[in-house]
């Protein structure tokens, strides 16, 4: 297999993977503290990652190499997937994919400012930004009675700066190359984030009354291999392998899986009105990607 199908297979895996671990944290947070069990996740994916390719022979990183991870770490793991951990308390699974369905426009708008090329946005892009927040109209319009709960709005904040900080995270990784194997790699990121997530939530008092049942157990430790070691590990090798918008794409998969998944599992609800904001973000965003392509890395 040549490095271009590996590269392809590894964003089916982030595609479809990471889309189911929306529904995984919404389970998880029932009887987890959010910043702990982030913390668990990456801290134990991380180390096995590590431990994996020091038992093979691979030196420990230099400080500048380890400092590139670390800085990434906290764009991406800590901003990014701890603020997502926290507002799936608050808000549902299917909304979370929604919100985060807007991350390419992240990516590519943080791509076009400190990438190497930088694109001034152009008619298309502009429609379809205007496609995705007809979309969020959409959605908080059935949900304007939610709006008077403090921590819903908190959680729709939260979610909104993680995807900033994972187009930061992402576009930092993208320009930054410190030559060691991306996995190896995504594995410094997951213990520097997870260690930092971890002293966070002890310093929130999340250890106080810790008693995750087992179905919460069973969701922490589907996060630590599909959503840490499969999707977390295989989104840092294909950002190195294709283009930066080309791999923003993911988005549009991982939210049908979510919301349909959400729907299935948990109840969620799924109505005409959910299905159009679906359909509006994946085209939104669709279009958006659509003028930059060929244009970013």
């Amino acid at each position: 297999m040549n490095v271009n199908s590996k590269a392809w297979l590894a964003y089916v895996g982030v595609a479809f993977f990471w889309g189911t671990t929306f529904l995984a944290i919404r389970i998880g947070v029932q009887s987890f503290p959010p910043f702990i069990m982030a913390g668990m996740r990456h801290a134990i994916g991380g180390l096995i990652i590590c431990s994996y390719f020091l038992l093979k022979g691979y030196s420990l990183p230099s400080w500048s190499q380890f400092k590139v991870y670390l800085i990434n770490g906290i764009l991406m793991l800590v901003i990014g997937n701890g603020l997502v951990t926290w507002a799936e308390m608050h808000i549902s699974s299917g909304l979370a994919a929604l919100i985060c369905a807007l991350t390419p426009l992240s990516i590519i708008s943080v791509n076009a400012i400190f990438g190497v090329t930088k694109e001034p946005l152009k008619a298309l892009s502009w429609i379809g930004i205007g496609a995705c927040l007809v979309a969020q109209f959409i959605i908080f319009r059935d949900n304007v009675s939610e709006l008077a709960n403090p921590d819903y709005v908190l959680g729709i904040v939260f979610i909104l700066i993680a995807i900033l900080g994972w187009g930061l995270g992402s576009i930092y990784s993208k320009n930054k190359n410190t030559g060691i194997n991306p996995f190896y790699g995504a594995g410094l990121q997951m213990i520097s984030a997870g260690v930092i997530l971890l002293i966070f939530g002890s310093l929130m008092g999340e250890w106080r009354g810790f008693s995750p049942t087992q179905e919460g157990i069973n969701a922490l430790i589907y996060l630590v291999i599909f959503g840490s070691l499969l999707g977390y590990g295989s989104y840092m090798y294909v950002l190195k392998a294709l283009p930066a918008t080309t791999v923003s794409t993911y988005a549009y998969i991982n939210t049908i899986v979510a919301v349909v998944l959400g729907w299935i599992w948990l109840n969620e609800k799924l109505n005409l009105s959910i299905a159009i904001a679906v359909l509006l973000t994946i085209a939104g965003v669709w279009l958006v990607n659509r003028s930059f392509t060929n244009k970013t890395n």
